[in-house]
């Protein structure tokens, strides 16, 4: 366990990372019953309206004990953005606040992080531009995708993992809109934290075997629950394409849907491809300084949490 100073007078959204399945949620609803938490997803996934199995979004009980914003309310036929994010953030974090509640910001994709405490480099690109260029990248199979990517910005080509469709694909937007590489406007970025908010870090970091047990443990629950059903009843209603069914494990359910892929093959595909994605999130978060960072049951990390819970309730 490792843990830091608090953040300075400025106002206090605490905010809690980690990989997929490592018990935010958990830690979360422990710490509700002390204060009046209200969670803003930090998740580019559980926005979307009925993917609410396969996202691991918050049960109605677990709604109940602790409120969840920014979750279960778009359509899976739109497209969510970092940008879109950090201007929902802002709007939930005042209204919470407003009502006397203590925002905390809880999720795992780190971009989605970045946007808020950091502010997003590029300018505002309007909407046709934006939709015309990427309904042209989507047509691109991953390998064109990197090659264009490499052309025009070498350097998001080498710093960008090549898995990585969504970045590699945001940073040739970027570049095609902007007529400028994304790695150019980074260099130039001054940062700008949403609401002049100070982001304390607490990171959840379960020991890899641990984690891969969890995974397995939770795909297999997800299956029990009706994973399927609930992909067969999107795909019926929003067709393959659509961007939520995009998302890791409905796209290798769909496959199935169709017959390309056995169940078990599906549950052991959907498996691996989330310790990797895994493993990326850890990758991520351990690039961003923490305040408190260590494993999920470790007595230092929760108190560290609640620390900043109680400091972010006194300077609302």
């Amino acid at each position: 366990m490792a843990a830091g100073s608090a953040a300075g007078p400025a106002p206090v959204c605490p905010v809690l990372v980690g990989p997929t399945a490592a018990g935010k949620t958990a830690l979360l609803l422990a710490l509700a019953r002390r204060w009046p938490v209200t969670v803003l997803s930090l998740d580019s996934r559980q926005v979307y309206r009925g993917l609410r199995i396969g996202t691991a979004q918050p049960t109605a009980a677990e709604r109940a004990a602790c409120p969840h914003r920014l979750v279960d309310f778009l359509s899976p036929r739109r497209r969510w953005s970092a940008r879109r994010f950090r201007a929902a953030f802002v709007r939930a974090w005042r209204e919470e606040r407003r009502r006397g509640r203590v925002p905390v910001l809880a999720g795992g994709t780190g971009f989605y992080l970045q946007a808020v405490t950091d502010g997003l480099p590029s300018p505002d690109v309007p909407d046709a531009a934006l939709q015309a260029v990427r309904a042209e990248l989507d047509r691109l199979d991953d390998a064109a995708l990197r090659e264009a990517l490499r052309r025009v910005d070498p350097v998001s080509w080498r710093r960008i993992p090549p898995g990585d469709r969504y970045r590699s694909q945001r940073a040739l937007e970027i570049a095609r809109t902007t007529g400028r590489p994304a790695s150019a406007w980074q260099r130039s970025h001054r940062p700008r934290p949403a609401l002049g908010l100070a982001f304390p870090v607490v990171r959840l970091e379960p020991p890899p075997e641990a984690l891969a047990a969890r995974i397995a443990a939770r795909t297999d629950a997800m299956l029990a629950a009706g994973w399927l059903d609930e992909t067969r009843r999107l795909l019926d209603r929003y067709g393959p394409d659509c961007p939520g069914l995009r998302t890791l494990g409905y796209a290798q359910l769909v496959r199935h849907l169709r017959g390309e892929l056995s169940l078990a093959a599906v549950r052991d595909e959907i498996v691996l491809r989330t310790r990797q994605y895994a493993r990326r999130q850890r990758i991520w978060f351990r690039r961003v300084p923490a305040f408190a960072a260590g494993p999920p049951g470790d007595p230092v990390v929760r108190d560290a949490l609640a620390e900043l819970l109680a400091l972010a309730a006194r300077r609302g």
